[in-house]
């Protein structure tokens, strides 16, 4: 017997997905959305072109836990869920006025928040570069100690900025952080936001706020105080990947250990890596202590330590009596794990082969978005990887084949010495290159 079906080949033309399709115009016409470009459980980012043309980043709140969309128009799942929106949304533009009052050249720029389609937009800088996870993947090694010590110094003196003025970033890791294409380090995508929604809403409590690795403890128990340094511990985290490889062990996991009187799983880089300033590496194990009060208390102080005004050395704290209760919960779910590897016979613990899965997803999405911004924003070293093989196809021309408009330019003065780890030579190149097409 023949089967036949009656549904139709999808059109690729037709848009899928909760994101905007491109095309979209948002605030009267004023932002074009050119692409989708990511999203979490909290927002989903686009790529778009303001009036004049200019690239901006537009961030939309959409917390899909309670949310949908209907045609361009978000939607609740459920009335229920109406006081939980509400309160994402204002927590949203909360945040944006605040980073918006933020005027510093290592912090994304805000430049306008605004309503449409049920809820809350900003518009941002776009930051044309690379991610530091992008930079390890293209260059491993690349980042040297003199890059590392400087990279240090500059972020500190950002987030010195960011918390004078009653800001906590709350996501900092490698792919937050970004390199213009003049070596400038830029922070981006603050989590203020995504933390007090999940603390204010029950709904919104389940959705996954914390980054294994560089979340410090207090970010997995709620209700916990966090301060400056909770971002330091994120800070650290980030630079201990840069320098060994690979992120510090999941801090809860830490804690779960500490409690259990074991070996805490992490390991101070203090006395292992001597081509690194002794300093760094000190201030760096302090910055990821478990217990908030033994780390270095804000930015300005690592600042100090770095610069031999002051001395930081790792303290252990017996662990605090008012977050017992805590603990134990993660000893019982560090038991529950183990219990279930035991019964299905895997000598993987079930915490690692989730793990396995969680970065298996996390490195196909990552290898989508940088073929995408490989595309999107014309790869300047594929730029210069092209002038140079036509340079060299002019000279086996002829000496008279090439011209002067075929060499690349002078590379334009730079703020910072981390250009030198950049696979580009400016912007200055870019435009060289366009004049010859």
């Amino acid at each position: 017997m023949t089967y036949q079906t009656n549904v139709e080949p999808s059109d690729a033309s037709v848009h899928f997905g909760d994101g905007l399709p491109p095309g979209t115009d948002l605030c009267n016409g004023q932002y074009h959305v050119e692409q989708y470009i990511n999203s979490g459980g909290f927002g989903i980012t686009y790529l778009a072109r303001d009036s004049l043309g200019r690239k901006v980043v537009i961030k939309e709140c959409y917390p899909n836990a309670i949310c949908c969309r209907a045609g361009e128009a978000v939607r609740l799942r459920s009335q229920n869920y109406d006081i939980d929106f509400t309160r994402a949304v204002e927590l949203f533009q909360k945040e944006a006025r605040a980073l918006a009052q933020l005027q510093h050249h290592n912090i994304v720029g805000v430049h306008q928040i605004f309503e449409a389609n049920g809820t809350a937009y900003m518009a941002l800088d776009f930051v044309e570069g690379m991610d530091l996870f992008d930079l390890m993947d293209t260059n491993p090694g690349a980042l040297d100690p003199a890059a590392i010590q400087e990279l240090a110094v500059v972020l500190l003196q950002a987030l010195s900025y960011v918390h004078q003025n009653g800001i906590l970033h709350r996501d900092i890791s490698p792919d937050n952080i970004l390199l213009d294409t003049a070596g400038t380090p830029v922070l981006i995508d603050f989590g203020a936001a995504r933390q007090s929604a999940t603390q204010a809403s029950r709904v919104l409590s389940r959705v996954h706020t914390v980054k294994d690795g560089y979340s410090p403890q207090e970010f997995y128990i709620a209700g916990s105080p966090q301060s400056p340094s909770s971002d330091l511990y994120a800070l650290a985290a980030t630079f201990v990947h840069l320098i060994t490889g690979y992120p510090p062990p999941n801090s809860s996991l830490r804690l779960a250990a500490v409690a259990e009187q074991k070996t805490d799983p992490y390991q101070p880089l203090a006395g292992r890596f001597p081509a690194y300033d002794p300093r760094l590496l000190g201030s760096i194990d302090r910055c990821l202590s478990l217990f908030a009060k033994d780390r270095l208390q804000g930015a300005q102080q690592w600042l100090e330590v770095l610069t031999g005004r002051s001395q930081a050395t790792a303290t252990a704290t017996p662990v605090d009596p008012e977050i017992d209760l805590k603990i134990a919960e993660l000893v019982a779910s560090n038991h529950l794990a183990i219990a279930e590897d035991a019964e299905n016979g895997s000598d993987r613990p079930a915490y690692i082969r989730r793990k396995d899965r969680e970065m298996e997803k996390l490195e196909a999405q990552r290898a989508a978005e940088r073929e995408y911004w490989a595309i999107l924003n014309e790869d300047p070293a594929q730029w210069r990887r092209d002038s140079k093989e036509k340079l060299a196809e002019k000279t086996d021309a002829g000496p008279d084949a090439a011209t002067a408009d075929d060499l690349p330019s002078a590379p334009r003065t730079r703020r910072f010495s981390l250009t030198a780890l950049l696979p580009w030579t400016g912007r200055s190149t870019r435009q060289a290159i366009q004049s010859n097409s």
